[in-house]
């Protein structure tokens, strides 16, 4: 299925001069009119010029355009007519759609097809401003499901379901506020919400209310293999679920019965359009007869970022590939430095990636650090000439402006500098830079073994199942736990170290306890729920994210109903 529309590229040429002064007229008539909204008449002249643009995109049987033009001129419309409030909304969804579109002809133009489902986000965040319904992803495309599969036997455990529903409803909260509020949101969230919704789905294997969870799972886990934009129309779906939740604890089986085939068809779409080998996608790809589409929601992305422009997401990107090329430098230097010498291979390696990495700096607008690092390039060239083919200390000098500039650039990730202030950075600022990069490159190493012990202890803990609970797989998991919260506590994380104690105790007491073989599988997945949001607490950590408490009241309450309370700490 293909989301894109043949277009006539003659007569959009025929037009396009005057497609673009129209917009322009409408552009500067509107910015007239924020700088004096007392005078509508300006607001007036650019409602005429954008339906003018509506009438012609309809002609030209441009859909998605026609449509973006017929939204903002009834959004403006009814600001005129006083329909709905002016407000910073209202009049930043206008201008970023009177900048939205021109970049679209062009987009259009230079493709040479129509891609109207691209424009969706935009559309929307008209109607929104209006309070109208969200038009679904599918919109311009003829997607209808008629397969309705069985999705197999079993014994449902609502028991068990509605025991645990309200800690798992926060479970998939934690996670869905952290992908909505957060402008690039870690993908522990995404694994926070699969985690949540796989334990509901596996409780209700064989109801015949399953198939809504069986795809809100199947969502959660496109998400989690490749982060979706969180678009409008995808954050009201994952309110939507949370809706679920929300009904499941208050009306219990009988909000299994509710008809939901709107959201069923739009997780339908989501999932039909993911490129993913996950299993659970693919098998509701399969389940369904989903038709195969010509473009992914991730190349749809990437193509929306195209029209549109570099994003934050692209600037990442480019400061991940400085730092992987400032580690290979460093690599090099380090050789260097334990021969007393550098080899004459290696030399001219390191000088073509200080050059790579100091032209990249420039298209970052970093002209300080790259002042630096071409200071550094003429004493690398200079090497050569030098007996000894460099000295230690110009090899640790060197290592040390790439120490500032990793640090530097770590610091601009988590907004802690500015452009402007690093390149006017002195020596002191110099110095704290290099300074605090080396206390990270301690703490990398220390939530590295973190993370590596409670993955250990997972893995025991699937082994211990897989061999019919032969206790001697996780008889040193304590241990494990107990060394990574040395850690923790040397870092000042006493939050999570109080967790991983508690952690270690159930694992003691469950040892120990000849009484639980009954619901052995209940309370390792309970306690997994509690390393798990570890996992995602510490990977939080150490991607230098603001770190979301909130991951870690997940692994409490899960200790809570095991049993096992985790301290306060003050």
């Amino acid at each position: 299925m293909s989301l894109d529309v043949a277009i006539n590229l003659n007569s959009l040429k025929l037009v396009k001069e005057e497609l673009g002064n129209t917009l322009a007229h409408a552009s500067t008539e509107f910015e007239a009119f924020l700088a004096n909204d007392d005078e509508p008449a300006h607001a007036e002249q650019a409602l005429t010029a954008i339906q003018q643009v509506a009438g012609t995109f309809r002609l030209l049987e441009f859909p998605g355009a026609a449509l973006l033009a017929d939204e903002m001129a009834t959004t403006l419309s009814a600001l005129i007519d006083g329909k709905i409030k002016s407000n910073e909304a209202v009049l930043g969804a206008i201008t970023h759609n009177l900048f939205v579109l021109p970049r679209y002809i062009e987009y259009i133009g230079i493709r040479k097809a129509a891609l109207p489902s691209l424009l969706i986000p935009y559309i929307n965040e008209l109607r929104m401003v209006r309070k109208d319904a969200l038009l679904p992803e599918y919109h311009f495309v003829g997607f209808e499901v008629s397969a309705s599969p069985d999705l197999g036997e079993g014994d449902p455990q609502l028991s068990l379901l509605f025991n645990s529903i309200a800690r798992l409803r926060h479970m998939y909260q934690v996670g869905f506020l952290g992908l909505i509020s957060e402008k690039r949101p870690s993908p522990y969230f995404a694994q926070l919400i699969l985690r949540a919704l796989s334990r509901v789905d596996a409780m209700l294997v064989g109801h015949q209310g399953r198939e809504l969870w069986y795809l809100a799972k199947g969502f959660a886990s496109c998400w989690a293999a490749s982060p979706l934009e969180p678009t409008l129309n995808r954050k009201r779906i994952l309110s939507a679920i949370e809706g679920q939740f929300r009904q499941l604890l208050a009306k219990g089986e009988e909000a299994l019965s509710q008809d939901n085939a709107q959201l069923k068809k739009d997780l339908l779409f989501i999932i039909a359009n993911t490129d993913t080998d996950d299993a659970c996608v693919q098998a509701i790809k399969q389940a369904y007869a989903l038709p195969a589409m010509t473009m992914s929601n991730a190349q749809l992305a990437e193509q929306r970022e195209r029209m549109y422009g570099p994003s934050l997401d692209t600037m990442e990107s480019v400061v991940k590939v400085i730092k992987e090329e400032i580690r290979h430098t460093k690599d090099i230097l380090e050789i260097a430095s334990q021969n007393h010498a550098i080899q004459p291979d290696d030399h001219q390696s390191l000088q073509e990636l200080v050059t790579r990495i100091a032209d990249t700096l420039s298209m970052l607008n970093l002209s300080g650090p790259r002042a630096l690092l071409q200071q550094e390039l003429e004493h690398i060239k200079s090497w050569s000439q030098q007996s000894d083919g460099g000295e230690s200390a110009a090899f640790h000098n060197t290592a040390d402006t790439l120490l500032f500039i990793e640090g530097a650039l770590s610091s601009l990730e988590r907004r802690e500098i500015t452009v402007d202030e690093l390149n006017n950075a002195g020596d002191d600022t110099r110095k704290k830079i290099i300074a605090e990069s080396h206390l990270a490159e301690a703490q990398r190493v220390v939530l590295e073994e973190a993370e590596a012990g409670i993955a250990l202890s997972k893995r025991a803990i699937s082994s211990y199942v897989e061999s019919n609970f032969d206790a001697g797989h996780i008889a040193n998991i304590a241990v494990t736990l107990n060394t990574v919260r040395g850690g923790l506590l040397v870092l000042n994380y006493s939050r999570a170290a109080a967790i991983l104690k508690s952690c270690g105790a159930f694992i003691d007491s469950h040892i120990h306890n000849k009484n639980a073989s009954a619901h052995r599988h209940q309370l390792l997945e309970t306690l997994a729920d509690a390393l798990i949001s570890m996992e995602y607490y510490l990977g939080e950590v150490a991607s230098g994210h603001k770190v979301n408490d909130k991951i870690l009241s997940v692994a409490e309450e899960s200790l809570a109903a095991l049993g096992f309370e985790v301290e306060a700490v003050s």
